[in-house]
């Protein structure tokens, strides 16, 4: 039998024009030689396996995730025991991941192989526990929809919840996984997993609501009052012009300790360039006001959006004061204001979907 010589080409590992740009954290493809980038060829970002139905899909999809990263973990453990080279214990990491030739992540699992191999296995295996793993099933099943799917979004969020809930190293290394895999990563997980009968009755997650104040059809009088405004019906509320005395001070009252955002689309005129529409509530600790500006800034604009996640609700009084600067003429209307969060709706029963 003939002996048949080929001569690889980096072809046959990857495409070569395909790469990990580690700066911007992006893949990228190499057009007339230049490095563009191309979200689109990002497996992280690709769900490429329809849903495992079963009788709770979304809970077996994240126990599927939690025995596919359990897994790598002792098989990760087990390699550093013995010794192995950093690009062996790197391989391991990208071996669950449905990447195919996106070898282009090597970079990326060599950073989490060095850090573990830092930590060693006894510290990994005292950090990742049992209960951990139950901890991160609730995590991942509470962001996930029906059908165990992860957002780009909603895994942001599981990550941000793994550092607050289960800190310390254990954290460090889930993230470090969940960043590698990307939604896609983490729903093909789901989908392609065995686990079937896992119970997330237990995780107690917390629903979502949304309440959207359409100020162009009523005055929502049963939950906000003006200390300068007027309402217009067909418009919304309109202020006074800021050299009267007047601009637009909406109050509304409500427990504040279950909100996560607010958007609101408003139309201003007459801004300079320091002027800002901005949400106020009072820290009764400072006796202050704080501000929670809109971000991005938008002087003449709609859908100013302000997160409610940088600091503690919990310190706050139940009062919402929604201040529109400007000076000379300058005035604003509000037309919508929206907020969402997570428990019991305090304005009633849902109307909008959170963002």
């Amino acid at each position: 039998m003939p002996i048949i010589r080929k001569k690889l080409i980096p072809d046959e590992v990857y495409p070569s024009n395909l790469r990990y740009n580690t700066d911007t954290d992006t893949v990228q493809t190499n057009i007339n030689g230049d490095w563009v980038d191309s979200p689109e060829n990002d497996p992280r970002h690709q769900t490429t396996f329809p849903p495992r139905v079963t009788a709770d899909t979304a809970c077996d999809a994240a126990q599927s995730v939690v025995d596919a990263l359990k897994g790598q973990i002792a098989g990760i453990t087990d390699a550093i025991d013995n010794a192995s080279t950093l690009f062996t214990i790197a391989g391991i990491i990208l071996s669950i991941f449905s990447f195919g030739t996106f070898g282009v992540f090597i970079s990326l699992a060599l950073t989490a192989a060095d850090s573990m191999v830092g930590y060693g296995s006894a510290a990994i295996e005292a950090a990742l526990t049992d209960p951990v793993w139950e901890q991160l099933r609730c995590i991942l099943y509470c962001a996930m929809d029906g059908n165990g799917r992860l957002t780009e979004s909603s895994l942001n969020e599981v990550k941000t919840q793994v550092s607050s809930e289960i800190g310390g190293i254990g954290a460090t290394i889930i993230n470090q996984m969940l960043s590698l895999a990307g939604e896609g990563g983490i729903n093909n997980l789901g989908a392609l997993g065995t686990s079937d009968g896992a119970d997330c009755s237990g995780c107690g997650c917390l629903d979502e609501w949304c309440y959207d104040f359409d100020f162009t059809i009523s005055d929502w009088s049963a939950f906000w009052d003006a200390e300068f405004g007027t309402w217009v019906g067909g418009t919304g509320w309109v202020g006074a012009p800021y050299g009267t005395g007047g601009g637009l001070h909406l109050h509304c009252s409500f427990d504040l300790s279950q909100v996560r955002g607010m958007s609101m689309v408003h139309t201003a005129s007459g801004y300079g360039g320091y002027q800002k529409l901005s949400v106020w509530a009072n820290l009764p600790a400072a006796g202050v006001n704080h501000t929670l500006a809109s971000d991005p800034e938008v002087f003449n604009g709609i859908n100013i959006y302000s997160q409610y996640d940088s600091f503690d609700t919990s310190n706050l009084v139940n009062d919402v004061l929604m201040y529109v600067d400007g000076g000379g003429s300058s005035n604003a209307t509000v037309h919508h204001v929206t907020f969402w969060g997570t428990g019991v709706n305090p304005f009633g029963e849902n109307n909008c979907t959170p963002p």
